[in-house]
């Protein structure tokens, strides 16, 4: 019997499509089929049980004739120990499936993902960003079963010592989340975050209380956001979002990823979704005159649609970023956070003796006696109108558009009550 004659790298690059498909035989069970559409591939006929099957080693020339050869033997070797080399092969992408899940950074991203709906945006936002700047860069293409305590200490420690201690505090407490969401998987079997729980290293910072912006600063402030042109510092969405804060009282997060659909500038309501108060049950907010002006002019540069942001920008998720207020007082001069201009707005209106759950329910604040929280079920918008408007107009009371008119603000106070 003739020797069967072997392929060639000439006569493989030679293979042309035909009006049938067709193989080019090697020897050995290795084979080249031509499709009718000019793809070729590397084919192995082979034996196990008795039956015939046929194992894939890849398209040519991706796979050159040297390697298609070195594959049917590594796959002949296979079959001689009574393997089935199609059987392996998906078993070899099981297992490394497998080990791109055991990772710590996939786990992570699943953990993220499991708890993103009932999660607030910000506590999302908040859990996410750590992950990302601290975890991930040493931690996500390791196996997760393979993190010790000790290099998880110096990771954590390198944050620590950085000046960001309770940054890194967070951190540690998400990362045992973390450990446990892949011990409920069953892709671990440690928890070093939670094992170091009580390492005393980690000491808790003294807290620090947002400071409140001065009462004296406050017109100035106003003023400097009215600044338009090359003249000012902020983009118009930053300086929207600060007013936001100023006149309304609310948390960074309620006011960022704010739609425009939330907003009625005729009635001057905005109406925040539970998803985004802390409370996590929806908010009315009346808007005074000032701020339904500074939304009026945001309206012509944002507004894409209803469900467009109302503070639109380049950042990652489509709004302002979490740091972005705070960093605009910051470069107008004022070292205070946005959160401090709701504690600006607490003392002028409880030392101007506006009723106390007026205030608690602008600042959308429970109340934690149950028994008077029942009783408490208004929202008291009316009188919430007068008042918002009337601490707006003190905010600008010294600025260039003249004083507030105290009698008729103490008239309509009275009015409200």
């Amino acid at each position: 019997m003739a020797k069967e004659k072997l392929l060639t790298e000439a006569n493989c690059k030679a293979a042309k499509a035909n009006t049938k498909m067709y193989y080019l035989n090697d020897g050995g069970g290795l084979r080249l089929r031509v499709q009718t559409n000019g793809s070729r591939n590397w084919l192995f006929r082979y034996k196990v049980g008795g039956k015939e099957k046929t194992a894939g080693l890849g398209a040519y020339p991706q796979v050159s004739l040297q390697e298609a050869r070195k594959r049917a033997l590594a796959a002949k070797g296979s079959v001689s120990e009574g393997q089935d080399p199609v059987v392996m092969k998906r078993l070899a992408k099981m297992k490394q499936v497998t080990a791109s899940q055991q990772s710590f950074g996939s786990v992570a991203q699943a953990w993220l993902a499991h708890n993103r709906d009932s999660w607030s945006h910000h506590h999302f936002e908040r859990n996410s960003g750590l992950v990302r700047r601290y975890l991930l860069p040493n931690l996500g293409t390791l196996p997760i079963d393979s993190i010790e305590e000790a290099f998880l200490f110096d990771v954590l420690k390198k944050i620590y010592d950085s000046g960001i201690k309770e940054s890194a505090r967070r951190t540690r407490v998400i990362c045992g989340q973390i450990f446990a969401h892949g011990k409920a998987l069953h892709l671990c079997s440690i928890n070093p975050a939670k094992d170091m729980a009580d390492n005393t290293y980690f000491k808790k910072p003294p807290v620090k209380h947002h400071s409140a912006l001065p009462q004296a600063d406050v017109p100035d402030l106003v003023a400097k956001l009215k600044v338009r042109g090359e003249e000012q510092l902020l983009e118009l969405p930053t300086i929207a979002g600060l007013l936001m804060a100023l006149y309304t009282g609310l948390r960074n997060t309620a006011i960022r990823a704010a739609h425009w659909h939330e907003i009625d500038l005729e009635r001057r309501l905005w109406v925040v979704p539970s998803e985004r108060m802390k409370s996590k049950t929806e908010h009315v907010v009346p808007l005074p005159r000032q701020a339904v002006e500074i939304l009026a002019e945001l309206h012509q540069l944002t507004y894409k649609g209803p469900e467009s942001y109302v503070f639109a920008s380049e950042a990652k998720q489509g709004f302002l970023s979490e740091n972005t207020l705070r960093m605009g007082l910051h470069r107008l001069g004022y070292k205070v956070t946005a959160h401090g201009l709701r504690s600006l707005m607490t003392d002028v209106l409880n030392e101007n003796n506006f009723n106390y759950d007026w205030i608690e329910k602008q600042l959308d604040h429970q109340e934690r006696n149950h028994v008077r929280a029942a009783y408490l079920r208004t929202k008291f918008l009316d009188q919430r109108i007068t008042m918002m408007q009337w601490y707006a107009d003190w905010c600008q009371s010294s600025t260039s558009e003249g004083s507030v008119d105290c009698l008729t603000l103490a008239f309509d106070q009275a009015q409200a009550r």
